[in-house]
């Protein structure tokens, strides 16, 4: 396993290291001109007063110089942190030789689609072919439209809680209101089922007694007459659900699921395009409920990092139901993004490093500093998570779990962001705070953050209880 004196030489070092005052006259001045020229749709660039400059690791120095511990991760795309040394040299070395082919076949695509063979889950692996895209709403559009046309059914089973994208089908599967409201009317013939979220079970039980009613749910509605689903194409679902609040569900839910869908002749689509490559500990994280086998799997963020690359590897088997040149597109299997993925994998897949055995060690550690502090908090409700894909949920009381306000929580967040930690918040309230850093992070830098996070909490515990 990499050393944590060789992971710090891939960051900043002393970091976090900021002014009194934030944003500083350079970054409140190119912050306040992107309110001119760009979207207010966009959603981080709205929220928080911060631009980047340079980043390196899990660091990040904002224009006045201020150095800043990463703990978004890009979302997932991070995995292996900013600007890796070995990605930067792969960059260097593919872009004069050749970077756009359209969506046509060049070397490190091919090399791609064959590496992601081999790395893929049990059921896909050395099973699959590779539908390339270049956003995680574009791979998902391509997944619902495929299992349309493998099966010749037309409805779509999603969970509460799921975040799939923003345009059509995968809008129509995203459930926050404010990603939906105001783009209606969505795709037809999408379902919403309750997810394995035990911290707020949809009935009120309490694991193991509920006796998986979420996932037996799902069971009854795909293959009892009656229930308003008869043409179900796929059951589509984040095996560690990100938006809706990093929640892994129990041991038994997937295998559940799969043989429910088996039975009803629907595919089985897993999005790991947040919660995959590394970041739980395992490759995919649907591997942490061994023996489940999906139909597709959808991937993007930390395959490629820094460049945008997504895709679905589907089932090889299914290859001749679908029709020849029906999908046609222009930048999937950029020949930069497909090198720089070949990277990132040998990267993530080197035995030397480890770095998801060292997320399943660390992450354990960190969370250990969060359920200590639950011990005596009255706002830490929950503590979850796998590996560097964790979250701490705060709420008013924890018996009744009333979430804290959400204005609140954006405060603790800027807190955060003025002691020199970037972080956001997730859930269905909006008062999960999520810790998920680039795999590279340097374990005294996690503890940092963590850390600082705690002693907010306890400082503001009074008010968040209001």
């Amino acid at each position: 396993m990499i050393s944590e004196a060789e992971i710090m030489k891939l960051n900043f070092p002393d970091a976090p290291k900021v002014a009194d005052t934030l944003p500083g006259p350079k970054t409140k001045e190119i912050w306040d001109k992107s309110w001119k020229y760009e979207t207010p749709t966009r959603v981080g660039g709205s929220y928080l007063q911060f631009v980047w400059d340079t980043a390196l690791g899990s660091t990040i120095k904002d224009p006045d110089g201020n150095l800043f511990i990463d703990m978004t991760g890009g979302l997932g795309v991070n995995n292996v942190g900013h600007s890796h040394p070995r990605v930067v040299e792969t960059v260097l070395k593919q872009a004069p030789k050749l970077m756009h082919t359209l969506d046509m076949v060049n070397g490190p695509r091919a090399a791609l689609a064959e590496k992601l063979a081999e790395i893929m889950p049990q059921g896909l692996k050395n099973n699959c072919f590779t539908a390339f895209d270049a956003s995680g709403s574009g791979a998902i559009e391509t997944a619902i439209k495929y299992a349309k046309m493998i099966t010749g059914k037309k409805e779509i089973i999603a969970f509460q809680g799921a975040y799939h994208g923003v345009y059509g089908h995968s809008l129509a599967l995203t459930v926050s209101p404010h990603y939906r409201n105001g783009y209606e009317p969505f795709v037809s013939n999408a379902h919403h089922l309750p997810y394995g979220y035990c911290y707020r079970c949809f009935i009120g039980a309490k694991y193991p007694e509920c006796g998986m009613a979420c996932a037996k749910y799902l069971d009854y509605v795909l293959n009892t007459p009656y229930t308003g689903i008869t043409q179900p194409a796929c059951v589509i679902v984040e095996p560690i659900q990100g938006e809706g609040g990093y929640c892994p569900p129990p041991n038994e839910f997937f295998p559940i699921v799969a043989e429910a869908c088996k039975k009803a002749g629907a595919l089985l689509i897993v999005d790991e395009i947040q919660a995959g490559f590394g970041r739980t500990g395992k490759m995919w994280a649907i591997e942490n409920w061994g023996g489940v086998e999906p139909d597709m799997l959808v991937w993007g963020k930390g395959v490629a990092g820094e460049l945008p690359l997504t895709g679905v590897a589907v089932r090889a088997e299914y290859q001749s139901k679908l029709e020849v040149g029906s999908q046609p597109a222009t930048f999937p299997g950029n020949a930069l993004a497909c090198a720089v993925a070949l990277t990132n994998i040998d990267i993530m897949t080197d035995p030397e490093t480890d770095l998801m055995g060292r997320a399943r060690v660390v992450g354990e550690e960190i969370m250990n500093i969060y359920r200590e502090a639950q011990k005596t908090s009255p706002v830490i409700g929950e503590v979850r998570g796998k590996g560097f894909m964790m979250c701490v949920e705060l709420v008013k009381n924890k018996e009744t779990k009333e979430p804290i306000d959400g204005e609140k929580a954006f405060g603790l967040m800027i807190a955060l962001q003025n002691k020199g930690i970037l972080n956001f918040v997730c859930g269905r309230y909006g008062n999960g705070f999520r810790f998920m850093p680039p795999l590279t992070t340097p374990k005294a830098y996690f503890e940092k953050a963590a850390k600082t996070f705690v002693q907010l909490v306890k400082e503001q515990e009074g008010d968040l209880q209001k």
